[in-house]
């Protein structure tokens, strides 16, 4: 970490602010897409129609729809938060990361929080595959697995974050 010039440090403190700027927009339009989404596939679902249109599938493929713009939105995220705290490094701004660590990475509600959304979407899943081929046995295994799958993704961020802390001493 070198030396910054006035013009390089005000050129990255405008990137800082506007890819805070970009994370939080990003979410806020996927939270609002997903919720149109997801009422959208419940009202196509239980919408009285004739009985040869696949109801069921089309909210399947709406639902499957929003969990990858779920998903695609995150990764993204990542991303951003990745060149973040790149920028926050060199600038020196170390009150959000220290807050982030010691106050809420790793919380059980901040978990929850962050995987609500999957939880949703792989019980909305499970409904639509139920409602396609009427099978208890295909809801309670969709449910475990997305469960499951949720679990390991939470398992290989902790574990990430773990050996980034080693990294750093």
């Amino acid at each position: 970490m070198g030396f910054l010039l006035k013009e390089e440090k005000e050129n990255l403190l405008i990137e800082y602010n506007l890819l805070r700027e970009e994370i939080w927009e990003r979410g806020y339009k996927t939270w609002v897409v997903n919720a149109i989404l997801i009422i959208g596939s419940l009202l196509v679902a239980f919408a009285p129609t004739a009985e040869s249109f696949p109801t069921p599938i089309l909210s399947l493929v709406i639902i499957v729809a929003a969990l990858i713009l779920h998903a695609t939105s995150e990764r993204v995220k990542a991303l951003s938060y990745s060149r973040l705290e790149e920028i926050a490094e060199k600038l020196r701004i170390t009150g959000p990361r220290k807050m982030y660590e010691s106050n809420i990475a790793g919380q059980w509600w901040y978990i929850a929080r962050r995987n609500i959304a999957y939880v949703l979407l792989t019980i909305l899943i499970s409904i639509y595959l139920f409602l396609i081929f009427d099978n208890l046995y295909i809801l309670a295994i969709i449910i475990v697995a997305g469960l499951l799958s949720i679990f390991i993704k939470e398992e290989s961020v902790h574990m990430r974050r773990e050996i980034a802390k080693v990294r750093a001493l």
